[in-house]
């Protein structure tokens, strides 16, 4: 499939069976592709939390407008961003920049 046809066929899914478990495989599966995104000078300023806390989902549920796939799907990853990762140490990613002309 080429990238335009997997935009346009793309879909929210947002029913889950909620019994259904998925395997430490699959979730390390995700993760390894997951890390594959790229991130402008590879600052990579972006972690995913994986929420297995079932109280903590109910909390989540409840801040995301009652989403039912919030609690009822087997793996939740929440992204968050530091917004000021470039601040910390920006001459690193300046270090393999082509030289100005």
């Amino acid at each position: 499939m080429n990238t335009l046809d997997a935009i346009r066929e793309r879909r929210a899914v947002k029913h889950f069976d909620a019994t259904h478990q998925i395997t430490a495989a699959e979730t390390d599966a995700l993760i390894d592709l997951a890390m594959q995104a790229p991130s402008s000078f590879n600052i990579q300023h972006w972690r995913l939390v994986n929420v297995k806390d079932k109280a903590l989902r109910v909390q989540l549920r409840a801040a995301a407008h009652d989403q039912a796939q919030v609690t009822d799907g087997s793996l939740l990853f929440v992204v968050t961003v530091d917004i000021k990762a470039w601040d910390k140490d920006p001459a690193r990613y300046w270090v393999n920049a082509p030289k100005a002309a």
